[in-house]
């Protein structure tokens, strides 16, 4: 079994850097998570109601959620937070509400709807004096229409200045044909944002931010080509660009090379990604481009400030582009990287 302390220590790291969970501490925040943040605690704050997360897989909803809990956990004498996470989607009106309820602590002495109803009325009201949010994460699925008039009875007790419970929903992008079948609880949604896919500056930094805040220093771990590949595959998709990047990183550790290179980058997209032919296609379009600007100077040749639209491949010797390696299995893998980026369309593994 490979020796993930090991691994990691290659590169100087104290810890791993790309693991795929929610780690607060390596939430990166782009301009649009800042954006959604302000606006999330500007509603709970107000005790506005209602606010909806969106975004599709792997944008960041669970790292914002576990972010606004940690704001409210280290201030329990102003929030009470509940967590309600990946709700059952067969869950009937009243199973819901037992969760609901459950979440605030709360046991009711009657097994019955009213009971619970009422237990959660009194809860809310001797609670009046703090700010009381329901964070739902996977709300989507919560398909159903009495699913939704549920949630919008346990929000409705307010008083006069504000409403006594507030609800904060993450969900992908697919909810929102449920959110307009509804239009009674649709309408008493108080803010609605949406997570985008991050742009390649943005990846950039994202990635940077993490290798340092593992101990990173010094020269850049993944230079630049690398990270245009990443990207280019992962099109803005932070979770994808942390799963390439761990795997690229342990494929470099594994022939000794303490910085990512496209080469290695193209390899790990091959070998540890479900096949897809558009994502490969993006990488290597996106490897050619590297290339394409960096042989010149490869080749020992002045980089031209204007280029042309849509330059030819350069005719490049192997020899020359490639790095000098130490073995004879690492030219051999190089040498097929090259060959893959030159190609249309990346090689497909026979196994």
């Amino acid at each position: 079994m490979e020796d993930t302390r090991s691994h990691v220590s290659f590169f100087g790291l104290r810890e791993q850097p790309f693991a795929p969970t929610a780690d607060p501490v390596y939430f990166y925040a782009t301009r649009e998570h800042k954006e959604c943040l302000f606006r999330l605690w500007s509603s709970v704050d107000e005790r506005h109601g209602i606010a909806v997360i969106l975004g599709s897989y792997g944008t960041g909803k669970t790292t914002l959620l576990r972010k606004l809990l940690t704001g409210m956990t280290a201030d329990q004498g102003r929030y009470t937070a509940a967590v309600l996470g990946s709700p059952i989607p067969s869950w009937t009106s009243f199973a819901l509400l037992e969760a609901v309820v459950g979440q605030f602590g709360l046991r009711p002495e009657k097994n019955s709807f009213a009971a619970y109803m009422e237990s959660l009325n009194r809860y809310l009201l001797a609670k009046r004096g703090r700010i009381n949010t329901l964070i739902i994460d996977d709300a989507q699925n919560l398909n159903k229409r009495g699913q939704l008039e549920l949630l919008r009875l346990v929000q409705n007790l307010e008083t006069q200045q504000h409403k006594l419970l507030n609800l904060v929903l993450f969900a992908q992008l697919e909810w929102v044909e449920v959110l307009q079948a509804a239009p009674n609880f649709e309408q008493r949604i108080n803010m609605t944002y949406t997570l985008r896919e991050i742009q390649l500056e943005e990846t950039r930094r994202f990635v940077d931010f993490r290798l340092r805040q593992a101990g990173a220093s010094g020269d850049p771990l993944f230079d630049e080509g690398s990270v245009a590949i990443i990207h280019a595959y992962a099109q803005g998709n932070p979770r994808v660009i942390v799963t390439v990047c761990r795997n690229a990183l342990l494929v470099a550790s594994q022939i000794g090379r303490r910085r990512v290179t496209p080469e290695i980058v193209l390899h790990t997209i091959q070998k540890t990604t479900v096949p897809d032919a558009d994502r490969r296609a993006r990488a290597v379009a996106a490897a050619r481009e590297v290339m394409r600007l960096n042989a010149p100077l490869l080749a020992g040749d002045t980089v031209e400030r204007e280029r042309p639209a849509e330059p030819t491949w350069p005719a490049v010797d192997s020899q020359e582009v490639l790095p000098r390696l130490s073995t004879v299995r690492e030219r051999r893998a190089s040498e097929m990287l090259l060959r893959a980026a030159k190609a249309k369309q990346p090689p497909i593994s026979k196994a």
